[in-house]
């Protein structure tokens, strides 16, 4: 297998006496036509294609010719018999990139409290319960938290939101006079 590198100019048809059964585009920065020839003759073409097309046509080709609307280098690689290539190109976005966190163990009493502030920015809130016995309840809406009505982590439990999370004021109350045992993660 070989790789080569064309340089092609916009709307230039550029054509390569280069044989084999295997083709692959490695690199471009638009579309490319590739039509695969033998004794001659387009026995395959396609159209529009970007870097990770490959093809191993059947019948091989002795020739190869490539056309693009635009001004661009390209690279290949040709060859006989099978291969294969797992190189990536261009650039990568990583989502969910490294934050900043900020991590505290408040004090829950068996009156409803301020857990944390109101945070427009807030992309990831963990809280857990490490308590072996008490139940801590949450109001995620700003209001204060009750034992009937919040959102309820059990002993050793965990409250993971990491999608769609409450911008406003996150209020806790437990069911023992204190829990000094609960964790909050917040990014």
């Amino acid at each position: 297998m070989k790789t080569l590198s064309i340089n092609l100019a916009a709307g230039q048809r550029l054509n390569f006496h280069l044989g084999g059964n295997y083709f692959h585009l490695l690199e471009t920065t638009g579309p490319v036509d590739v039509d695969f020839l033998r004794r001659g003759a387009v026995e395959s073409e396609a159209r529009d294609m970007e870097f990770g097309f490959f093809a191993k046509p059947s019948f091989g080709f002795d020739e190869l010719a490539f056309d693009s609307a635009t001004t661009q280098t390209i690279k290949i690689a040709v060859g006989f018999g099978d291969g294969g290539y797992s190189r990536t190109t261009g650039s990568v976005q990583i989502i969910g990139q490294a934050d900043t966190m900020a991590q505290t163990a408040p004090a829950v009493t068996n009156a409803s409290g301020l857990l944390l502030a109101a945070n427009a920015s807030r992309k990831l809130l963990v809280v857990q319960n490490n308590d072996t016995v008490g139940n801590v309840f949450l109001n995620l809406a700003g209001a204060a938290a009750t034992v009937a009505g919040g959102i309820k982590i059990e002993p050793g439990g965990s409250l993971i939101l990491d999608t769609h999370l409450p911008a406003s004021a996150i209020y806790a109350i437990g069911d023992i006079a204190s829990n000094t045992k609960v964790v909050v993660v917040e990014s």
